[in-house]
């Protein structure tokens, strides 16, 4: 083997581009990704000919593949909701995954597509123009028609006729076109499956709630998944984000054909691991165990005979958001028991289980009552993964990536131990100070000193870095760790923060990127 896959990420982020490699780093694996140049900006779609181009050229070097069908038809996950390209101009993009199979039928090819989102505001960055002026109420016709088609509520007949009166009609008929669209194509890599072209497919629901069009696509989509007796090999979940951690994980472990680890997964309440998180359909107990499924693998009902002790932290009641700064009342509530969770986080790295964490009491950063708490009670190079950024799926699926890679070294060893150490060191400082320095802390205090709509990008990094920094070197020497730190703003905006790291002195001013 010689232990590459090439990975094509559904844009140039950090968390979807640069994580599923540093991820598979730690388990002596090397990720190839195409330059950012080709995975296009925001709603700029990134160069589908030259990411063929790309796929077919690295393609004898790697064991397999790892495919956003986005980025190959649409050129990117946010572009997949507002492109005006005919469905059939869609499918021959990602025909190529045909011609790889057909050329390499011994790689296999895992493969995921989005079931596209709807967004609950006026909010346009990522949607259509319309959305500013009528984001809300498709939205609620959206949730209101299908919860109406399952229950036949009354109220909801009235709130479906309400808004299909508010919004004209042009653009709801452009709405419901676009989404058929995308669940056609969605529909069609079914059959891709069927012919052996894909040997794993993942539908991550992206941003979702109990009723809408989305969740009749995934009900359609699992209906056909079950006709065609494809349900060991298709998996619907909430995430997006983290989807490339969990599948490069995934094919790792099928090509070193080794057993994937077994998790025990236990919380910080039992109130708010039955309850859903933000941005998700289902418990977050179940969030856990369809991550872990997607991975491959299973939960197990005790410590013992787990490999892998998962230890999440929920809210009290109700996930709250830091980046929107919602809900946040339903968190830290009596409903859950911090100290009592970080007692069997301790006892069982004192017994030498390998214990990962993922806190998903907020959408959108770490918890702000219990990483004091945690961080004052445990050696961080004790933890076999960590992680609490955006959705709850996106933490669940990165902490059980990142788990599985130590695992891994456990099983074959590949590595030297202390370059395991170090790998899984780096990731678990990177995530903190993205996760909990800047989203939880940083980003709120940018938010509150400037207009990021009135300010330029660069003067937005430059406030950026020197808020960042007040935060971080402090958090950084308070643990001895000593690091050069990077900063850049992916997309222009705050709600995501790029930092590359480096073991060093300290932080040099030189090394900020200022574009």
């Amino acid at each position: 083997m010689n232990r590459k896959i090439a990975l094509i990420p559904v844009d140039a982020r950090p968390v979807t581009r640069e994580l599923p490699c540093q991820i598979a780093a730690i388990g002596g694996w090397q990720v190839l990704v195409p330059e950012k140049s080709y995975l296009g900006f925001l709603k700029q779609s990134g160069n589908m000919e030259g990411l063929v181009h790309w796929l077919k050229s690295i393609a004898p070097q790697v064991d397999g593949f790892v495919i956003s069908a986005d980025m190959l038809g649409y050129g990117g996950l946010v572009p997949s909701r507002i492109n005006q390209d005919r469905e059939e101009v869609i499918l021959s993009r990602v025909a190529i995954l045909r011609d790889l199979k057909r050329q390499y039928p011994e790689k296999k090819i895992m493969a995921f597509s989005a079931t596209m989102r709807i967004s609950n505001n006026y909010v346009n960055e990522e949607e259509k123009e319309y959305w500013q002026d009528y984001g809300e109420e498709i939205w609620s016709y959206s949730y209101h028609s299908h919860k109406f088609e399952k229950t036949r509520d009354a109220a909801s007949a009235i709130v479906m006729a309400e808004m299909e009166a508010k919004i004209p009609a042009d653009i709801l008929e452009d709405y419901l076109e676009t989404r058929e669209k995308n669940f056609n194509v969605n529909k069609a890599l079914l059959g891709y499956m069927e012919e052996g072209v894909i040997d794993v497919l993942v539908y991550p629901q992206d941003d979702t709630s109990e009723y809408g069009f989305n969740i009749r696509e995934q009900e359609l989509l699992a209906a056909e998944i079950l006709k065609r007796s494809l349900f060991s090999k298709v998996c619907i979940y909430p995430g997006a984000d983290e989807v490339a951690n969990t599948l490069v994980s995934r094919l790792i472990y099928a090509l070193e054909e080794i057993q994937p680890p077994r998790f025990f997964p236990f919380y910080s309440g039992e109130k708010g691991a039955l309850s859903s998180a933000m941005y998700e359909d289902r418990p977050i107990v179940e969030s856990v165990k369809g991550q872990i499924y997607a991975f491959g693998s299973h939960t197990v009902d005790s410590a013992e005979i787990a490999d892998v002790i998962f230890a999440v932290n929920v809210p009290g009641k109700k996930q709250g958001d830091l980046a929107l700064q919602t809900n946040l009342e339903g968190v830290h509530t009596a409903d859950r028991n911090i100290g009592e969770w970080i007692e069997r986080i301790k006892y069982y790295i004192r017994k030498g289980k390998k214990v990962a964490i993922a806190d998903v009491a907020y959408a959108n950063g770490a918890d702000t009552a219990m990483m004091p708490w945690l961080l004052d009670s445990i050696d961080i190079s004790d933890l076999s993964g960590f992680a609490a950024w955006n959705t709850a799926g996106n933490t669940i699926g990165t902490v059980i990536a990142q788990a599985a890679m130590i695992h891994l070294q456990k099983m074959k060893g590949t590595l030297p131990e202390e370059k395991v150490r170090e790998r899984l060191l780096n990731q678990t400082v990177l995530r903190l100070l993205d996760d909990y320095v800047y989203q939880t802390i940083v980003r709120q205090k940018v938010r509150h000193s400037v207009d990021e709509s009135e300010i330029e990008a660069e003067e937005l990094l430059k406030t950026v870095t020197e808020v960042f920094l007040k935060e971080a070197l402090p958090f950084l020497e308070n643990f001895n760790l000593n690091y050069e730190i990077k900063i850049y703003l992916p997309w222009h905006r705050t709600f995501e923060v790029g930092l590359e790291i480096k073991k060093g002195t300290r932080y040099h001013p030189n090394f900020v990127e200022r574009s």
